[in-house]
């Protein structure tokens, strides 16, 4: 039957944690949930059904919650989830969970990784002295996390963190889908249409010559971290700040095949 692991990641920071556990495991396919979501219902005909994706301020981006709700799962598959984030995964994991036994199954095992943080309308790219450090601990997260998945441990993350997101963020993690019309292109553009290759969201698109940003935003930020030319900006917040890109992922990884 084999496994597959669904996986969102705007800066590549999920897609290589999958990448290393789907390695391990072996007999397992990664999709990128954007390609997936053009399913209305999606049966699952796999032993082992995992998530990989990052917290959005300590909750779920909202594309899981939409992708998960068109999933059909079997009560004697092992499900599990990893959760990247750069401080706290909140209660992803329970808010996951739910839906999960909505659609028929149970979240077994629950494995929070620790990464670089690369929200960059907060802030710009970590030293890259600490980026190295929590990426190697990271992938060897993952050999442990694809151990516990071959032995389907059921595991839930504990830390303290698990708690309920403050009222600020909660403030902040609404109204995703029209974050873009805060963007702005500037004249450092070279047209490359790497913005509209990448968006999970097909949310941009090229009016002559020029990025322009609708309103279906994920607020992945994979458009700003992944410009080659640092031409997309949100508001004048990111204009003195540093990219973010995990260094073992290209853009072409994310471009959504279909």
């Amino acid at each position: 039957m084999g496994n597959i692991i669904f996986c969102f990641s705007g800066t590549g920071n999920s897609l290589a944690v999958a990448w290393d556990i789907a390695k391990k495991l072996g007999d397992t396919k990664i999709i990128l949930i954007a390609d997936a979501m053009k399913e209305e219902h999606i049966d699952l005909p796999y032993e082992c059904v995992g998530f990989a994706f990052p917290a959005y301020f300590s909750s779920l981006p909202p594309i899981i919650e939409r992708f998960v709700r068109k999933l059909n799962f079997s009560k004697t598959q092992y499900v599990f989830a990893v959760i990247t984030a750069g401080a706290m995964h909140g209660g992803s994991f329970d808010s996951l969970g739910r839906l999960i036994a909505e659609r028929g199954g149970r979240l077994k095992a629950g494995f929070p990784v620790r990464m670089p943080g690369n929200y960059i309308a907060m802030y710009g790219a970590w030293p890259a002295r600490l980026q190295r450090f929590m990426l190697k601990k990271a992938k060897k997260k993952a050999e442990r996390i694809a151990h516990s998945i071959k032995e389907k441990g059921a595991i839930r993350s504990s830390e303290e963190n698990a708690r309920p997101p403050k009222p600020s963020l909660i403030e902040r993690m609404t109204g995703y889908e029209k974050f873009a019309k805060d963007y702005h292109v500037t004249d450092k553009c070279t047209g490359c249409e790497t913005c509209v290759k990448i968006c999970p969201m097909r949310n941009v698109t090229m009016v002559e010559g020029r990025p322009r940003f609708g309103e279906n935003c994920e607020r992945c930020m994979a458009c700003i971290q992944w410009c080659p030319v640092k031409a997309i900006e949100y508001k004048s917040i990111t204009e003195k700040r540093k990219q973010y890109r995990h260094p073992d992922v290209k853009a072409s990884d994310l471009f959504p095949k279909t």
